[in-house]
């Protein structure tokens, strides 16, 4: 009996193992099988949602006004538009500039960016590494057509459109009222009430103007280029190998502001968000920015003010131009189909009546897009700048924009210091501008 039991137990056990392995190896493809057709759902959903990354690099980031703004509106135009994916790298002040050279020199540069016109953009398109928009622009009727015509000049190259220009900047005069209130001052109109003013802010132990040896810290020395030389002058700075009268002279006006006491003892070293903190916590009375420096400024205590003229011809001359909300596409994202597709729906976006009110409404930007229904502009300053454009005599744009970037940076901004505490002398100064502007010239083949 017992022996007939282990024959019925081992029969049973012979049965069940070939029955367990069956019923595993079935287990298993069904497993294998759902793995398989959950794993083809997942390619087909990635091809099918595929997002395309858009790398954007301005000089509006960090500190700068319009930065809070524009990442608004960047998240706004992905939450709009599904497989985009907008990567913002803009920096503030003089890194952005270092970061957009270094990106296209070492073959990675952003796929779309903002940039003021100049020698960099020049050199970039005769490069051929800025895409050329002009017939995306023709093409467009009404795109082309929102935009103030006057502006085009300024991205245009051998008839060519390259950018597409948002804003339009202006630079003047930045004065904190109370300040002049406290000591019974009048706001300087000439040079010569200038040089007063600063002497007698000076005796108080309020530092007269926010200046400093930064591209940024130039905008002084560029007012005082455009309030003595003829438009032609300053928008033609080389003539003959030497650089024509107004960048001169103004440099030695600059002198006498220092030799007044109008600078910060430690200009040199200062950065452009501590001088332009010097104004704003009140340690300044004067300050010398653009427009785009207004959303920082309480119209309570601030008030703007054609820079102090020093030309005896009684006009009004204002910087007027295009800032860094001129846009372009890079030659590489173009020739990338589906970036391009990208980037032209980026810059119409950005320089659409809807994101141009945005801007003027949040910021007080000078929009270059016509805007129908006036905005709501509510800093008065913003207002005034406006009357400004309409009110000057001469309209001219930044100087730096007419000169070589490198040569402005390097040796022009740099040497400032030396030349007002007198270690060189002007000849000298002069000397090592033209010498580098004609190594540069040479270097790049012009």
């Amino acid at each position: 009996m017992k022996d007939s039991f282990n024959k019925r137990h081992i029969l049973s056990i012979g049965f069940l193992v070939p029955l367990i392995s069956t019923l595993a190896l079935i287990i298993i493809l069904i497993l294998n099988t759902q793995k398989t057709v959950e794993e083809s759902v997942t390619i087909e959903n990635e091809e099918f949602e595929v997002t395309t990354k858009i790398r954007f690099l301005s000089p509006w980031g960090g500190n700068d006004p319009y930065a809070d703004t524009l990442s608004f509106v960047l998240q706004k135009f992905q939450e709009e538009n599904a497989g985009i994916n907008i990567v913002n790298e803009s920096l503030f002040g003089d890194d952005f500039l270092i970061k957009l050279q270094t990106d296209f020199a070492s073959g990675n540069p952003p796929d779309v960016f903002g940039l003021f016109p100049g020698s960099v953009r020049d050199i970039l398109i005769q490069r051929h590494q800025i895409a050329d928009l002009t017939d995306v622009l023709k093409k467009d009727v009404k795109w082309y057509q929102s935009f103030y015509p006057n502006m085009w000049r300024y991205v245009t190259f051998n008839g060519r459109i390259y950018g597409v220009p948002l804003e339009t900047i202006v630079e003047c005069l930045f004065v904190n009222k109370d300040i002049f209130e406290r000591y019974n001052l009048k706001v300087p109109q000439t040079f010569d009430e200038l040089i007063n003013v600063s002497k007698i802010l000076k005796s108080k132990g309020i530092i007269p103007i926010a200046f400093n040896a930064q591209p940024e810290g130039t905008y002084i020395y560029q007012n005082i280029i455009v309030s003595i030389g003829t438009k032609h002058d300053v928008e033609n700075p080389l003539k003959s190998g030497e650089f024509s009268s107004p960048y001169i002279k103004a440099l030695d006006y600059l002198k006498i502001l220092y030799k007044a006491g109008a600078f910060p003892d430690n200009y040199y070293s200062l950065t452009s968000k501590q001088r332009n903190d010097l104004f704003l916590t009140k340690k300044a009375a004067m300050i010398v920015q653009g427009s785009w420096f207004i959303p920082k400024c309480d119209p309570k205590t601030v008030d703007i003010y054609f820079f102090p003229q020093i030309s005896n011809t009684e006009k009004k001359h204002l910087i007027y131009g295009l800032g860094g909300g001129t846009f372009y596409i890079s030659s590489q994202a173009w020739q990338d189909e589906r970036k391009r597709s990208w980037a032209i729906k980026l810059l119409k976006f950005l320089t659409s009546e809807k994101i141009a009110r945005i801007f003027v409404e949040r910021t007080g930007l000078i929009s270059n897009i016509k805007i129908i229904n006036p905005p709501n502009v509510k800093n008065p300053l913003r207002s005034k700048v406006e009357g400004f454009i309409k009110e000057a005599d001469v309209l001219v744009a930044p100087p730096d924009h007419f000169v070589d970037r490198m040569i402005w940076e390097e040796v022009i901004t740099k040497n400032i210091p030396y030349y007002l505490q007198g270690t060189i002398s002007s000849k000298l100064f002069w000397e090592r501008a033209i010498k580098a502007w004609e190594e540069n010239m040479e270097k790049l083949g012009e």
